[in-house]
């Protein structure tokens, strides 16, 4: 468990300063960045470079050093490649505290005032959150989140994602791309710099993904938390979503057409033979 956070300050327990409200960088005023969030095209959005000290995430980094000890889950199709902590998992102390600062009370209300969407809610099992890597080769094609989470069912509302990625060059792949749905068409490109945090509105139009692959060699990382409210209805999915979009190749269409018309379960089933498969045919290649 991370540090004790109090109505505007979370208590420092290593090296790190502590994780404050009044130390976030925000450099407009929130009503201005309020009304950039509601009249972003394709659908709200923010961008907010150094919003998070860099005091604060360069330990995190440090952290990261370590990952072979977290608790991860893989994703390995045509239409994802990469790996995310699980949830509920044991985080070490620095990432931990990002997540309890921002599912604070004193956090929550900051994104209410940014967004104008009342009574946000935390979800302390990250589910879908956490830490993300992307390693070279790797990719999130065009989705839509789940819009309502399954176990609380709640609504999914916000996604809030910092990224980690120092000297980060846009030719590099892995920039956050959002999308119209009718006509498919990328509206917006947004490079995963370090320091770089972008706060997105969930609905089902909210398309997005960054289906360019991360340049062999790198790594592309972030921290992603989202956040709920309490009025989801019986239509809503538990799913992601994908989405066609123009140059997508015939596999990764095919694995979306599957995955958004089967039943979940059988999805799985599909992808447990797939990984089986696959494991069997690499254990028979030559010098192996």
């Amino acid at each position: 468990m991370g540090p004790t956070i109090s109505d505007d300050t979370q208590s420092d327990k290593g090296s790190s300063p502590p994780f404050t409200v009044r130390a976030l960088g925000l450099k407009e005023p929130v009503e201005r960045l309020r009304n950039s969030y509601q009249s972003a095209h394709p659908f709200p959005h923010l961008i907010i470079d150094d919003l998070f000290p860099a005091q604060w995430l360069l330990p995190i980094l440090n952290d990261y050093r370590h990952r072979s000890d977290w608790q991860w889950k893989s994703y390995d199709t045509a239409l994802q490649k990469k790996i995310g902590t699980a949830p509920n998992a044991d985080l070490p102390d620095n990432i931990q505290r990002y997540f309890d600062f921002v599912y604070s009370g004193p956090f929550l209300r900051l994104l209410t005032s940014l967004t104008g969407i009342e009574n946000l809610l935390p979800d302390p099992s990250l589910y879908g959150g956490g830490m993300h890597v992307v390693s070279g080769g790797g990719h999130f094609d065009l989705h839509i989140d789940f819009q309502k989470h399954p176990q609380t069912k709640l609504t999914n509302r916000l996604a809030l994602l910092t990224y980690l990625n120092a000297d980060w060059d846009s030719r590099n792949g892995g920039n956050l791309e959002l999308w119209t749905v009718r006509p498919s068409a990328r509206a917006v490109e947004i490079p995963p710099l370090f320091g770089r945090t972008v706060l997105m509105e969930q609905s089902k139009i909210a398309a997005h993904g960054h289906p360019s692959p991360v340049r062999p060699g790198l790594e592309r990382k972030a921290l992603i938390a989202y956040f709920y409210t309490n009025d989801a209805t019986s239509e809503m999915k538990s799913t992601t979503v994908y989405v066609s979009r123009p140059g997508q190749s015939a596999s990764a269409r095919l694995q979306s057409a599957l995955h958004n018309t089967l039943p979940t379960p059988m999805v799985r089933l599909l992808q447990k033979t797939r990984h089986m498969l696959k494991a069997r045919m690499t254990q028979r290649l030559p010098g192996r």
